[in-house]
């Protein structure tokens, strides 16, 4: 552990292992990193060789090399891709002659990850 500076992360990382914010994920509330229970939510971590890891909120920052603020900033842009993602998708499926429901909505932003709330304020009529 380095000593840490006012705002800035106390762990350093290998360049090796870098990892990226992907999402907070509600299911899972105990961190991989230090063994935390109860958490409202984890941030799912996207590791260098692709596996997913589930850290609190402090870890993720800490083990990412990190600030809290650019972990949030990740998880934002990453929302955003997924968005597009799902709109895209939903797009296509109209242009295919596929009626879109909520229920078609809701099971298009489970699969993306995205907002069914974003999604919903279309016009898919």
């Amino acid at each position: 552990m380095m000593k840490g500076q006012r705002g800035r992360p106390r762990f350093s990382l290998n360049p090796q292992t870098a990892m990226k914010a992907l999402y907070l994920d509600d299911s899972v509330t105990s961190c991989e990193c230090c063994g935390r229970t109860g958490l409202k939510v984890t941030v799912a971590m996207e590791l260098s060789c692709g596996g997913i890891v589930h850290y609190g909120r402090t870890c993720a920052a800490r083990n990412s090399g990190k600030t809290s603020q650019q972990v949030t900033k990740e998880i934002r842009a990453e929302r955003r891709i997924a968005d597009g993602r799902a709109f895209n998708y939903l797009s296509d499926l109209k242009r295919s002659g596929t009626k879109i429901t909520r229920e078609v909505i809701r099971n298009v932003a489970a699969q993306f990850r995205s907002d069914v709330a974003i999604l919903s304020r279309w016009n898919w009529a």
